[in-house]
């Protein structure tokens, strides 16, 4: 086994990812995108190669930009871009004047996805949806990402991550039994998780065209997704009953919840399997609970549940979190102590297996990312630069990708349908930054680009 465990280290050591293909290498994308939920799905193909162009508004650009969490930024920048917005060339283009719509076009034609996260219909009312876009790039594979989907009663309702969360009925299954108290899961997961379904569905289609030739237009709804994501409306169609909420308890196995240790931490345990309970009591010199409730479906009745959670969380009361988690390895049942954010940041592990990266950017120097969703051997994601300013890469895409000349660019300038960053933290370089020396974005080149 030790063959094998050295064998996968060295397959997928993060330190070799940059010499290894990107399989979306060649994909184009036009990214209409805001905020989370939109940008979640672009970064992800962002992420494997795919050249993602984000198109936004001259000045402030997208307002997540300008909405640090609790206004805190880093170098003028909401640190939350820079993981939204990996690997991205950032195009200004003003869609109210009619050259914009032009650029887009052109841009369209070019293009193998688009994908958009405004109001639903709001693409279309500004003439690059999809029925605009496929008579330009029959093909094309367009992706709308809402709260409530292009279509039904429901279609013009503005939504967010709690509200789709509410809506989903993600919401009602939180909280512990016998209270009135409902809690949102953190971290926006109504936004990051259909985003990744996004990915997900874009890649089909993709598939779909290569083998027919075909694009398809796609309608992703938040509320749909976190829905299937938890069928626990089936329970209720079957038996006439909700699901009742468990709180920190796993009901499906005993014991199985989360509880606080002697010094002060706390420590998730599940013993899912006989031999894991057995492997526990052992821990716990308690040989005698074997015998008493030797299968899962002895363990699993509510009164013996309740008995056996009792004595376990006793137990765990008198341990240290280290504690635990060394007997859980030397006896083998399952235990992990809830860490927190400065030991995800501080684990060594995690550095290792690239879960945790420390990533040197040319503009903003240093900046800790959270690894790939997945490690792929041959083909992995990768991180080039990090969230650029507001019209970074105008020059570098417009002359690169379309041709476009200096002096057209000049005009387009002059007549605002392309734009830079205004004086505004999250828009804008770090201070300390040259703009006036950076290559990229006083790009000369008169082509190559993301062509």
């Amino acid at each position: 086994m030790e063959e094998y465990f050295q064998f996968t280290k060295e397959l997928f050591d993060p330190t070799k990812a940059k010499d290894k293909p990107q399989p979306l290498k060649g994909i184009r994308v036009l990214d209409f995108t805001h905020f989370i939920y939109g940008p979640t799905c672009t970064g992800i193909l962002a992420r494997y190669g795919a050249d993602v162009i984000k198109i936004e508004e001259p000045g402030s650009g997208d307002m997540l930009r300008l909405g640090a969490w609790w206004g805190k930024y880093w170098k003028h920048t909401n640190p939350l871009s820079h993981s939204l917005h990996l690997n991205k060339y950032f195009v200004t283009i003003n869609l109210k004047k009619p050259k914009g719509k032009e650029l887009v076009y052109k841009l369209a034609e070019k293009a193998d996805v688009v994908v958009e996260n405004l109001a639903a219909g709001t693409a279309e009312a500004w003439g690059v949806g999809y029925t605009q876009l496929r008579e330009i790039r029959p093909d094309i594979i367009y992706l709308s990402c809402s709260t409530y989907g292009q279509y039904g009663p429901l279609r013009f309702f503005p939504g967010w991550d709690l509200l789709a969360q509410a809506a989903a009925g993600t919401i009602t299954i939180t909280g512990y039994p016998g209270t009135d108290k409902y809690y949102k899961l953190p971290d926006y997961l109504g936004d990051f998780y259909p985003g990744t379904l996004g990915a997900l569905v874009i890649l089909i289609a993709l598939y779909y065209r290569k083998k027919t030739g075909k694009g398809q237009y796609i309608d992703l709804a938040q509320v749909e997704t976190m829905t299937r994501l938890l069928p626990h409306f089936t329970y209720f169609s079957i038996t006439g009953q909700e699901l009742e909420r468990t709180g920190n308890i796993d009901p499906a196995m005993v014991p199985a919840f989360i509880h606080k240790t002697r010094d002060g931490k706390f420590v998730a345990l599940a013993a899912g399997t006989d031999e894991q309970f057995k492997a526990f009591c052992t821990a716990m010199g308690r040989d005698d609970l074997v015998t008493k409730y030797p299968t899962e479906l002895e363990r699993l009745k509510p009164e013996n549940a309740q008995e056996l959670n009792r004595l376990a969380q006793e137990w765990m009361s008198q341990k240290d979190a280290a504690d635990i988690v060394d007997l859980a390895k030397k006896y083998g049942f399952p235990a992990a102590e809830v860490v927190d954010d400065y030991q995800i940041t501080h684990e060594e592990w995690r550095r290792e297996r690239g879960s945790v990266e420390t990533f040197y950017d040319e503009m903003y120097r240093e900046f800790l990312l959270p690894g790939p969703q997945a490690l792929l051997s041959k083909s992995p994601a990768k991180v080039k630069w990090l969230c650029r300013p507001v019209g970074y890469h105008n020059r570098y895409v417009l002359k690169g990708w379309l041709g476009l000349s200096d002096k057209e660019l000049e005009e387009l300038e002059k007549e605002k349908v392309i734009g830079y960053w205004d004086d505004r933290p999250g828009a804008k370089p770090p201070i300390y930054y040259d703009i006036t020396t950076d290559p990229i974005f006083n790009y000369q080149g008169d082509g190559g680009g993301t062509a």
